[in-house]
């Protein structure tokens, strides 16, 4: 046992001097004469003991007391010892619950091991002691503030469920630090429970906070699927590709299963080296259509990598219509799609709506008052029902964002693109912003009563645009999304994690989401697409509505979460913060200076006892 304030033992030499002092003085009494002092033997010895200077006889009050004034002064002392625990001060404890976490080298999973940490941390705190519980996925979210009460605090943690997705630990660690800021003089502590499967934080200060990071994990031995999507060649024949790795130290065979629907199509045994990663492409499903499902016949540390799902559109052919003075490099991005089956024409036919086309691109020409039910690709135009008002021509605009994960803005780098004049877009209520400069919108989309538009606030040719990589695939995205195909799912998947954009029709108002593990959501549709953000769970999604059914999948096709190596350190800042080996190793000082009061009130208490029952 240690003291703060040691010094604060000194005070107990002149306090207990007085007290000692007190009892060597003479009592002054009246005298009395009387006829024999045989009765009064004792207080004849009572005043030979108060006489000054003799020498002081044994006293249990004055033990009492002496007793009682030097816990109350080691009390101003503040004795502590150094215990297990996290001291008299508030702590943020992050669970890291994304996919790697559902490993099952620690017995029952890595998850259960670290909430049993939580649950520890919560169990070992002192009176004084407060704790705030983030969980770490693909966001960051507080399932309990800042409290005292173990049971909440408990009840809180045993609620939490690992997820399939990602772990974004600089979204967790700004929100920790966001949180402990000016709450009080003395930092908290935060306390990181992960295997460590996220990218380095390199741009966070944590200067400021008292950090601990406890792995959690022993082992890797799984293989997963790092790779899956589909594309169109020239031809407009479709190919899956498929990458896998093999994460463990030692050699896996497994058989690779493809499904189409639900039918098994094709089964291949698979040799994998240790941390050897192997790519293929199907070329066999040209004209295939339907939700295919690739899964991997195995059992190691994660399932959660074992499949994936894509939904393949088959090839179709699209009309398109180009309403335009004249751009080839419009045109050539339009053609190098061997879907598309392109009209040219400078004005804008009276009958587009028997003619039927699928897409329709008004390219600085005005479109017509109303128009019929379909895909819409406005250039550098405008017309009462498009998506967005033309306000301010500026000059020179930089784009300096972009909606990335919108099916059209979707790979496409706008930053390198220059712009000779433009003018800024107001949307509507029921469009979307999907590029930006600094002044405005450039780029809206947005889809109302059957039409589905995209808009841009600058020429082409007064732009670099066309000269760039991005504009093919800015192009391919605007086909694809603007004149859809009838496919029951979304061909290209979703990262788990990721919002995902549902496409419906006008007439509905309202849709319900049936997740992976049966989970049902209600959504208001506000604006088209839709935005699901609950996509933390692999496996296939159901969209239902009024005459209306969609799906869509979403898988986690992550090398760092596959990798589920568990990190014997972690990089915060500048720092490299190695793992405590377990909570013990988190030591504070426990105060006790509580217990030496009531200590000293109790031989108080006893004195007064003591000296009433002498009386």
């Amino acid at each position: 046992m240690s003291f703060l304030s040691p010094w604060s033992l000194l005070m107990f030499l002149p306090l207990g001097a007085i007290i000692t002092l007190l009892y060597l003085l003479k009592l002054k009494r009246k005298e009395q004469v009387i006829s024999s002092v045989f009765l009064w033997r004792e207080a004849v010895a009572d005043i030979q003991a108060n006489a000054p200077f003799q020498k002081l006889r044994k006293n249990l009050l004055l033990i009492l007391q002496l007793g009682a004034l030097f816990l109350l002064t080691a009390a101003l002392a503040r004795p502590f010892v150094r215990a297990q625990g996290i001291g008299e001060h508030k702590v943020i404890v992050i669970l890291d619950c994304s996919a790697s976490m559902q490993s099952t080298d620690t017995r029952p999973s890595r998850f259960e091991m670290a909430r049993r940490r939580a649950l520890d941390i919560a169990e070992r705190m002192g009176p004084g002691d407060k704790m705030l519980v983030i969980a770490a996925g693909s966001k960051a979210r507080v399932v309990s503030g800042f409290s005292s009460d173990k049971k909440a605090l408990a009840y809180a943690i045993r609620k939490l469920k690992p997820t399939d997705a990602p772990c974004n630990m600089r979204r967790a660690l700004l929100l920790a630090s966001s949180l402990a800021a000016g709450r009080s003089a003395r930092p908290p502590r935060i306390v990181v429970l992960s295997d460590g499967g996220f990218p380095d934080v390199t741009d966070l200060p944590m200067c400021e906070m008292s950090f601990d990071y406890i792995k959690i994990g022993s082992r890797c031995d799984n293989v997963g699927i790092v790779g899956l999507d589909a594309r169109k060649t020239l031809s407009g024949e479709q190919q899956v590709f498929i990458s896998l790795k093999n994460f463990s130290s030692r050699e896996r065979r497994f058989s690779l299963e493809i499904y189409l629907d639900d039918q098994l199509i094709d089964v291949s045994e698979q040799v994998l080296r240790p941390r050897q990663t192997k790519q293929q492409i199907l070329t066999s499903l040209r004209t295939a259509k339907g939700r295919l499902t690739v899964k991997l016949d195995l059992n190691d540390d994660l399932a959660a990598d074992n499949s994936g799902t894509l939904y393949l559109t088959g090839r179709r052919d699209i009309s398109v219509l180009v309403v335009s003075k004249g751009n080839i490099f419009l045109q050539n991005a339009l053609s190098l799609d061997p879907r598309t089956q392109l009209t040219l024409t400078k004005e804008c036919p009276s009958d587009l709506e028997k003619r039927g086309f699928d897409l329709v691109v008004f390219d600085c020409v005005r479109p017509l008052a109303t128009l019929p039910p379909g895909g819409y690709l406005l250039i550098n135009t405008s017309f009462p029902g498009a998506p967005a008002k033309r306000t301010t021509v500026v000059a020179s605009p930089k784009i300096i964002d972009s909606e990335r994960h919108h099916p059209v803005t979707a790979h496409v780098d706008f930053s390198p693109v220059r712009i000779a004049r433009a003018t800024l877009l107001k949307p509507k209520l029921w469009a979307q912003t999907l590029a930006e400069t600094s002044s405005g919108p450039l780029i809206v989309a947005g889809e109302k009563d059957g039409r589905r538009f995209v808009q841009l606030g600058f020429d082409l040719l007064e732009s670099d645009f066309p000269l760039h990589v991005g504009f093919p695939i800015f192009m391919t995205n605007c086909l694809e999304w603007l004149a859809p195909s009838e496919s029951v799912g979304d061909c290209s998947a979703t990262h788990t994690g990721e919002p995902a954009y549902i496409n419906v029709p006008p007439s509905l108002d309202e849709l319900t989401v049936v997740d992976p593990d049966e989970t049902k959501r209600k959504i208001k549709i506000r604006q088209t697409p839709v935005a699901y953000e609950y996509t933390d769970r692999t496996g296939v999604y159901r969209v239902l509505g009024r005459n209306f059914y969609r799906e869509f999948a979403c898988n986690l096709v992550s090398t760092t979460e596959s990798d589920t190596r568990p990190r014997s350190s972690i990089r915060i800042s500048k720092t490299k913060w190695v793992s405590a080996a377990h909570f013990g190793s988190i030591r504070t000082n426990r105060e006790l200076y509580g217990s030496a009061v009531l200590l000293a009130l109790a031989l108080l208490v006893f004195e007064w006892y003591a000296y009433h029952r002498r009386l």
